[in-house]
This record gives structure tokens, sequence and C-alpha cells, in this order.
């Protein structure tokens, strides 16, 4: 079989994955959007670089198609199973969350102004995992308008926690009337309360994504050291009942792995607003 024909696979499959993301580059509206679509494109980039030099690499290493179409795939889909899980950035996001809708309770209650000017004063002391978000929110309020504003920072925290919280913002704010800190007060304590859950789970979550990390890298290290140091040890594979056996190995590895990362993936709630970003534009609470 002609070399070209062996690097064949590795070099079609990182071109899919560039048409890939160059039919999802679409324009969006607001800069966290933007940057997290450019961050998304930029790793799909640098994926589809890496499925072609990991094919060709292992297509001039080997000779064996099966092993070219293996390296390519997964070069393209190990980062993800690898990379560390972003729960507990969302997590810390979440008490930062409470923490903010109890401070701005707090303002209110001592009677210093009102919704306003609660998240004014309450922006200045914001926790950090979400004081961009609550320093934009401020902002806006006063160039914007309370709603619209509330409706911006929904968007740019993204999580059906902070919906929550806006939703009920924005009722009070349009029926008007007293309560607004009783209801602050219990949005507080049950976000508290989803913080604590979160972080058992989490806990729970981190040892399937750990034994998927050393299954992975210990699995890559040995087929590695046997192909550079013990070459005629794998020579069966060469033929065709080799390859054969080979991708049959390689695809219920890839299951395996695919199926421990879906125990340890964490599932999103959907969200109660509509992302700006969408044709819809943002739903009514």
């Amino acid at each position: 079989m002609s070399t070209l024909a062996i690097l064949l696979p590795g070099l079609l499959i990182g071109l899919a994955v560039a048409c890939a993301v160059a039919s999802v580059t679409a324009p969006t509206r607001g800069p966290r959007i933007r940057r997290a679509r450019r961050a998304r494109d930029s790793r799909m980039w640098r994926r589809a670089a890496g499925a072609v030099v990991a094919g060709v690499a292992a297509g001039l290493l080997t000779g064996w198609p099966v092993a070219v179409v293996a390296a390519a795939a997964g070069a393209v889909a190990l980062p993800p199973l690898l990379a560390r899980d972003d729960a507990r950035a969302v997590i810390d996001k979440l008490d930062a969350l409470a923490a903010w809708v109890r401070r701005v309770a707090d303002r209110l209650n001592s009677g210093a102004g009102g919704l306003e000017q609660a998240i004014a004063a309450a922006a200045r002391t914001a926790p950090s995992p979400l004081a961009d978000e609550v320093r934009a929110l401020a902002v806006r309020v006063r160039t914007r308008g309370l709603e619209p504003a509330l409706r911006s920072f929904a968007d740019d925290v993204g999580d059906p926690a902070a919906d929550e919280v806006v939703g009920a913002l924005i009722v009070r704010a349009r029926a008007g009337g007293r309560g607004l800190v009783g209801v602050l007060e219990g949005k507080a304590d049950a976000l508290a309360a989803a913080v604590g859950d979160r972080r058992e789970v989490e806990a729970d979550r981190a040892k399937p994504r750990t034994d998927t990390r050393i299954i992975i890298t210990i699995t890559a290290t040995v087929l590695a050291g046997l192909v550079v140091l013990a070459g005629e040890f794998l020579a069966p594979f060469s033929g065709l009942l080799g390859q054969l056996v080979m991708a049959a190995s390689v695809g219920i590895m890839a299951l395996a792995c695919w199926w421990m990362h879906l125990l340890s993936r964490v599932q999103r709630r959907a969200r109660l607003f509509a992302s700006h970003s969408g044709a819809s534009g943002v739903r009514n609470p």
C-alpha cells in the first residue's frame, strides 16, 4: 500500500474538522458570546492540525491505516476527555452569585435607596468569580435601564440559577410593592444549598474522570513504546486480519472511554431565558 494511501485517512479527518469549524462559524451578538466562539474555533483549529500531524506520524511509524485513523481521531476526541471539567468554576460562580444576592438584599434592607442603588453599591464589593458580570450590570443599569441590564446579566452568567434570580428581580420590579428583601434572601439560601449539593456531586464524579485519564494515558504510552521499541512484536497487525482486530480493539476502547466520559459529565439544566445570540431573543419571565 502506498504511503499516500496510508496517510490519506488522517488528512481527511483533519480536513473534516476544519470544514466543521468553518461551517459553524457565524456572527454572534455580545462580547462574551463572541469571545467564547473565538476560543472554541481556536481549539477546533488546533485539533484539526493535531489530527493531521498525529495521522501522518502514525502512518510513517507503523504503515497501518487503522493506526492513522485512530491517531487522527484521538487528536480530535481525546483533549475534551483529558481536560479538566469546568464544574468547579461553575460552582464557584454559583457561590459568588449567592453572596452577591445576599449583599443586594442587605443593601435593600438597610433602606439606602431602591434596587438600582443596591445593585450599584453591591458591585463595589462583588465576589471575584462574578466581579466582571456584576460591574457590567451596574454600568448597564445606569445606561440602559434595569430590565435590559438584568437580562444581559443573565446572559453573561449563562446559568439557570442566575436566570431564576433575574426573573424574580424583573417580576418584582414590574409589580412593585414590598417583599423583595425576603425573596432575595430566600434565593440566596437556595443557592447556598445548591452549592453544597453540587460540591458533593462533583466529588463523586471526580474519580471516574481521573480513572479515564489514567487509562487513556497508560494505554497510549504502552502502545507508543511498543511501536518505537518493539515493532516486531506488533508485526501480526500488518496483515488484513491484524488490521481488523486492531480496528475492533480501538473501537471498543473508544466506546469505553466515551461511556466513562458520559458518566462523569455534568448535565446542564435548560435556561429560563433564551440567549441573546438566538434568533428569538429573550423569553419573557
